[in-house]
């Protein structure tokens, strides 16, 4: 088993997050950020929603923000800049 993996859902439109398994070194900055898309398991393995309902796209992108190895991408948002 991988150290990390997505909950599967069966909504598949709308923002999705996928983390890079490369850069994540499991700090949970996620987590605490967005603690219904993000869990960090106690063997060391993080789990994440990838379908992100509309009620925590806040909190998604807050933890693609404070992500400290940048490895949260969150795909399908137009950035209100």
């Amino acid at each position: 088993m991988s150290r990390h993996g997505s909950w599967r859902t069966r909504n598949h439109s709308g923002p999705q997050l996928s983390v890079n398994n490369d850069r994540c070194k499991r700090y949970g900055t996620c987590q605490a950020e967005a603690p219904e898309l993000f869990q960090l398991m106690i063997t060391g393995e993080l789990r994440y929603r990838r379908s992100v309902p509309p009620d925590q796209l806040e909190q998604a992108k807050t933890a693609t923000r404070h992500c400290p190895m940048l490895a949260i991408v969150l795909k399908g948002v137009v950035d209100e800049r």
